[in-house]
């Protein structure tokens, strides 16, 4: 269960900004970003107060000119052999398209945008991989989603990246040598706690090393996640006739070059299948849905580790999906683990078959090494479950279309009832994410606020209880002073003190490189602190909260999407570079 050369912005501690009237119902306490980060979002806190999250964005990246693609330099106009040193701007434009998940080139310089920390009193980095010798400093992404009442953390890091060489004979038979960026693997699960770490070997390592990932650990040390178990049938066809056959393969580019680019081809997947006719098309004229459908090259199963004290797993348990692959369907075929309670029981999401569609996620409940549906109801497309209580109420979201359009509705289910509710939220189409859910049965998400026809609509961060006399969804900007610095977007997980950690926007000001003042929008974690007194009325009911710094929205920043929205976005890429909800 979750607990859930460039200037440098300043690091300083906590502190708290007690907006306090008489109205507001939350102090907000800030967390400073990470020292060299721009932006932080925070992920789960536990009992005590303890905070992990994912800072983003660093702030001072040595470039390496000759590893850059010369249409970047093209783009922003910068010469290095003429110019000094690059603009924030440049600085910015370079960074984001070398980022590991935006970067389509291994012969490219890689860097890794996220940073995982923990925060106990003052915030600190999280490294349960570091580059050595020979490996490229800040190639790696890491990420810490959930810490429990012992102070463990769990969560994912990526390998550190290496230049190797390549030689090949090319049609004059000339021998050419060419450099690629690889790692060891793709991602590792992390288990931490006190400085001490533990990373989950999957047992499908072919060709990319393969794939885990931990989210969520309970009180007795069990974690829920997935890992990478085997090639899936398609991938093993496309491998051989692609990068194995030596009429077809590309001399000029080593095995793992190939196989990875089938990989990130796969991780980019638009979920075609949920698209309706009317719907935008890609330009090979095929329907897009906008929902990321995060496939892999492995078949991937949602498992349970049992570890102890000192991070050594002492058993685990593979999850099945909620039903068997077809026998005509070669793709990948998966069940993922996203949140587990003290009864050890788990909540996620599993590839399935809507009668219809063909295959789509969809949430799962797993309990007793059975994957088991919230709903069958076809009018349903996609999902996940998010985190689930001791009382055994699991929280999530399902996708439908009312009108042409894809909107994801969020719910809570009583597993041992069986019973499924969808929740109201602020308007009729609001696309609503319930991320955590406590034992008090008190939930926070995200949802749209803005009841335009816009593509991307602003979002809040929600309060909901489902034991309230009237249950109704909150916006949290209405929970404090309507002149806060702060525009709260997501509300990430609260724990059993009410307490809330959330994502909010904010102005931030700072001078660029002509010695002029500037701002930017910048996503920070703040906690929110339960008080006596009543809702303030900031957004009007259903229209957007305007305050300083809130015009960029969240979708400019997040871009919140699909794995079934943020919780795909969780497993393969990242919180922070999405498509849309």
């Amino acid at each position: 269960m979750k607990s859930f050369t460039m200037k440098s912005l300043t690091v300083a501690v906590i502190s708290t900004l007690s907006f306090a009237s008489a109205a507001d119902t939350y102090n907000v306490e800030t967390i400073e970003t990470l020292n060299n980060y721009r932006s932080s979002v925070p992920q789960s806190i536990n009992a005590g107060g303890q905070i992990v999250g994912v800072a983003r964005f660093p702030e001072n990246v040595e470039i390496d000119f000759s590893e850059v693609p010369e249409r970047l330099l093209t783009q922003i106009g910068f010469d290095p052999e003429a110019d000094e040193q690059l603009t924030i701007a440049q600085y910015e434009f370079i960074v984001e398209n070398l980022g590991n998940y935006a970067n389509s080139s291994l012969q490219a310089q890689r860097i890794g945008l996220n940073q995982a920390f923990i925060y106990n009193g003052a915030s600190s980095e999280v490294n349960a991989v570091s580059a050595t010798a020979g490996q490229l400093e800040n190639s790696i992404d890491s990420f810490l989603y959930s810490i429990n009442n012992a102070n463990t953390a769990v969560g994912v890091t990526s390998a550190p990246y290496a230049l190797i060489e390549h030689e090949y004979t090319n049609s004059e038979d000339e021998t050419v040598t060419e450099e690629y960026f690889v790692s060891e693997f793709l991602t590792r699960g992390i288990w931490f706690n006190n400085g001490e770490s533990t990373l989950v070997e999957p047992e499908a390592t072919d060709y990319l090393g393969g794939e885990s990932a931990i989210f969520d650990i309970n009180d007795s040390g069990l974690a829920a996640g997935y890992e990478s178990f085997a090639l899936s049938p398609a991938a093993i066809t496309r491998i051989e006739e692609t990068c194995e056959d030596p009429e077809v393969a590309r001399q000029s580019e080593p095995l793992e070059a190939c196989v990875w680019g089938i990989w990130r081809n796969l991780q980019n997947a638009d979920a075609s299948n949920l698209a309706s006719f009317t719907n935008r098309r890609s330009r090979f004229n095929r329907p897009r849905s906008g929902y990321n459908a995060g496939r892999s090259i492995y078949d991937i199963r949602a498992k349970l580790w049992q570890f102890d004290a000192n991070g050594d797993i002492i058993s685990q348990v593979e999850l099945p999906t909620l039903e068997e692959r077809k026998s005509d369907d070669d793709n990948d075929f998966s069940s993922y683990a996203y949140a587990i309670n003290n009864n050890n029981i788990a909540v996620g999401q599993s590839w399935t078959y809507h009668p219809e569609r063909g295959a789509i996620r969809m949430p799962a409940i797993f309990k007793n090494e059975e994957a088991l549906p919230v709903t069958e109801d076809p009018v349903y497309l996609w999902g996940a479950a998010t985190d689930i209580n001791d009382s055994n109420i699991a929280v999530g979201h399902l996708t439908k279309r009312p009108v042409g359009t894809l909107r994801s509705y969020g719910f809570y289910y009583d597993v041992d009832a069986g019973e499924l509710t969808v929740l109201d939220s602020f308007f009729n189409g609001s696309s609503t994410v319930v991320r955590s859910i406590n034992d008090n049965g008190e939930m926070v998400g995200t949802a749209e606020v803005d009841p335009t026809l816009s593509q991307v609509r602003a979002r809040a961060g929600f309060y909901y209880n489902m034991s309230a006399e009237t249950p109704q969804i909150i916006n949290l900007n209405n929970t404090i002073s309507c002149d806060s610095e702060y525009n709260i977007v997501d509300a990430s997980d609260i724990n059993e003190n009410g307490e809330i950690i959330a994502a909010a926007l904010k102005t931030d000001e700072y001078t660029d490189e002509e010695g002029e003042a500037q701002t930017r929008e910048i996503l920070v974690n703040i906690k929110l602190d339960p008080i006596e007194g009543e809702l303030n009325n900031c957004t009007n009911d259903e229209e957007p909260v305007e305050r300083s710094g809130a015009a960029a929205g969240l979708g400019s920043i997040l871009g919140l999407s699909a794995l079934g929205l943020l919780i795909t976005a969780i497993r393969r890429r990242t919180l922070l570079k999405t498509k849309k909800s």
